[in-house]
């Protein structure tokens, strides 16, 4: 074995579905040497996808799907490895679901996050050091920037910050992948290999309002307000309404204001390529025998079978991500395309090997993503816990078809194999598990006919129907079973 151990850099890029990274729209990922065609989301959304990263585990068994959950410093095992083998380690981003704050700083030198909310790199976060807004409060802040290292940026970062707080409400998700960048490129300029790098690029993420200011003109202003006009929490879906009057004003119905909104996410991505590509021809020189691995961590919908969002689905729109990876120059790797389905999570374990100093080749490397992305029984597992909403409080609004709102407010797993997909799912009120089998491409799932699926797993399976108490009535409605679960 080699002594050289290679820094890992990985990018999560936050929403971004493989059917978008076409060549038009993410020229960069295409020239890399490895493509996964089948890579899938081990979570929905970010929170389980990332603990999936960092765990090496399906959500099944690492357990981080809802959002009062956090990931356990036993289950950070990928920052774990980095720092037991001499690794500096550290995480970058301005998405709050991949923040210390979800336990996603256990074992990291840099929890470089709240970065929306800091002007200038720096590693100490103000808004961690307020809980509230008080005399007191103000003087412990002030004495963190004053004692802390680089004292003038950590003092415009906390005026920044307080502004953003007090003043600048601003309702659109952030998206500075220009700064996280600098922030990324500022701790690898200072620091000595290896080094572990996670960065969240949430350029791709909902909401869709506007083009990237670096890419063109701002739409006309009329079409700005209508895309704000339509809810981005999306529980309109859960109506046959038509439109609020601030969406058809300029848009026909729903279908075109979720093609508007889609050609934005495509510009987003450009605009997240592009700055991936930025990074990458900077540090060609320096870092060629680092490892570089990029990868969404779920996708997005925009009206697929009546759908839009993730979160909920499992449909490929939601879950088949790109995965792309530029190995150590030293590893010699040939272009090459790969078809075989692998999942997060097997990216996750992979990864530990090579920084544990047990891969250091291109096929190695490729077959650990297969082997660790399969269960015992050749599948790769992907799920679904169902939507962040407050579920009761939408049970109690007459807009609403409850039994819409139980359909999607559902656990499900899917088993993906080369051939099929096999998706069980449980009802809230019934112990009963349902199963469906599809084929999948990247842009659409075909249902087979009726066949006998195989069993789950015993831990599947009591994950599926966890809160289902057949001697206790009241606590199997479905509110209760939902604030059991931490929907509420």
């Amino acid at each position: 074995m080699s002594n050289v151990k290679p820094s890992v850099h990985v990018f999560t890029l936050d929403c971004l579905r493989a059917s978008t990274c076409t060549e038009r729209i993410t020229p960069f990922l295409h020239t890399l040497p490895l493509q996964w065609t089948r890579c899938y989301s081990s979570g929905t959304w970010t929170l389980p996808s990332h603990a999936s990263l960092f765990s090496g585990q399906c959500p099944i068994n690492h357990g981080v799907t809802r959002s009062s959950d956090t990931l356990s410093k036993g289950d950070a095992n990928l920052p774990k490895t980095a720092q037991e083998n001499g690794y500096t380690t550290a995480i970058f981003s301005e998405n709050p679901t991949f923040s210390s704050s979800m336990g996603f700083n256990h074992y990291i030198d840099v929890p470089n996050d709240d970065i929306h909310r800091k002007l200038l790199p720096s590693e100490f976060s103000p808004v961690k050091s307020v809980e509230e807004i008080s005399v007191n409060e103000a003087v412990s802040l002030a004495t963190e920037v004053i004692t802390r290292p680089n004292r003038l940026r950590n003092t415009v970062n906390a005026a920044y910050a307080t502004y953003r707080e007090l003043f600048n409400q601003d309702p659109s998700y952030p998206h500075h992948g220009e700064r996280i960048f600098n922030h990324l490129k500022s701790f690898t300029s200072q620091r000595t290999a290896p080094m572990l790098t996670v960065t969240n690029v949430l350029d791709p993420h909902n909401p869709y309002h506007d083009t990237p200011p670096e890419m063109k003109e701002s739409r006309p202003q009329p079409e700005l307000e209508a895309l704000r006009a339509g809810d981005d929490n999306r529980i309109y879906l859960l109506t046959s309404e038509d439109p609020p009057e601030g969406v058809s004003s300029i848009y026909d119905g729903w279908e075109s204001f979720f093609h508007a909104q889609e050609s934005i996410y495509e510009e987003y991505a450009q605009e997240a390529d592009r700055l991936l590509q930025e990074w990458h021809n900077a540090q060609t020189n320096r870092f060629k025998e680092d490892l570089v691995v990029i990868l969404g961590d779920h996708g997005q919908l925009f009206g697929a079978e009546e759908m839009v969002g993730h979160h909920t689905s499992l449909h490929p729109h939601g879950i088949n991500v790109p995965l792309a990876i530029d190995p150590p120059h030293n590893w010699k790797t040939p272009t090459k395309a790969i078809d075989t389905p692998v999942s997060t999570a097997g990216v996750g374990c992979a990864l530990m090997n090579v920084i544990a100093g047990e891969i250091e080749t291109t096929k190695e490397l490729v077959n650990n993503i297969s082997y660790y992305s399969q269960d015992s029984n050749g599948a790769v597992i992907a799920c679904a816990d169902g939507p962040t909403w407050s579920i009761p409080a939408l049970h109690e609004d007459d807009r609403f078809d409850d039994s819409l709102i139980d359909k999607l407010a559902v656990r499900k797993v899917a088993y993906i194999r080369d051939e099929r997909v096999d998706i069980y799912r449980s009802p809230w009120d019934t112990e009963t598990i349902e199963s469906t089998s599809f084929t999948y491409t990247q842009d659409a799932r075909n249902s087979v006919p009726e066949r006998d699926t195989p069993p789950i797993t015993d831990d599947a399976e009591e994950w599926l129907v966890q809160m289902y108490n057949p001697e206790n009535e009241q606590r199997n409605t479905v509110d209760a079973r939902l604030e059991a679960l931490g929907y509420v």
